[in-house]
């Protein structure tokens, strides 16, 4: 009996240390890039965003200021499936094209409180996203396609925060907006070879 359990706990614990350094030899990559204002990559913004890739997942990061305080936002995901596709670079007039396969999703919400800075991370796995996610667009990040698709990370403004709303604010794309939900800053990852 004795014998039988500590065979197979030597040969659970080698698999799960397979499977971690299977996990660990899979290739990843990392961008980093400026905020800009969104719809004016020329007006730069105090803050930046960091991508990390694999063949089945992104995760992102941003870190930016220069936002209102007190107020509510979200971060969406923005990924062309199909950089190939899209009609003199990836952008808004794209996401209504097919041959881009664009999708728009939910990635994060903040409140930025009494300064003007928000920090906050998502993670995007391939395939259907899960239930309950607001997708405006698409059908998410295509399988296998993490290093294939441009991913733009948009940061909305949804107003001054107000309570009993704040879940909508942080939330949803049009949700619990004091005066007009817009996208105020942008970062924009090509994709990587």
């Amino acid at each position: 009996m004795r014998i039988t359990r500590l065979r197979s706990s030597l040969i659970a614990g080698c698999i799960v240390f397979g499977l971690a350094l299977a996990a660990a030899a899979e290739p990843r990559t990392y961008q980093t890039k400026n905020m800009f204002q969104t719809g004016n990559p020329a007006i730069q913004k105090p803050g930046g965003a960091t991508l990390f890739r694999s063949k089945q997942a992104v995760e992102m990061r941003v870190a930016t200021s220069g936002l209102n305080t007190n107020s509510s936002y979200t971060v969406w995901w923005v990924v062309f499936n199909n950089p190939a596709g899209c009609v003199g670079g990836c952008g808004a007039d794209d996401l209504s094209n097919p041959a881009a396969r664009a999708s728009v999703l939910y990635a994060a919400g903040f409140v930025t409180g009494n300064t003007d800075a928000g920090n906050v991370t998502a993670h995007l796995e391939t395939g259907a996203p899960p239930t309950g996610l607001d997708v405006e667009l698409g059908s998410g990040l295509e399988s296998g396609n993490g290093f294939g698709a441009e991913i733009h990370l948009v940061v909305r403004t949804h107003g001054t925060t107000v309570s009993g709303i704040v879940d909508q604010q942080i939330g949803s794309f049009n949700g619990g907006c004091t005066l007009v939900c817009q996208n105020v800053q942008s970062a924009v990852f090509p994709a990587v070879d």
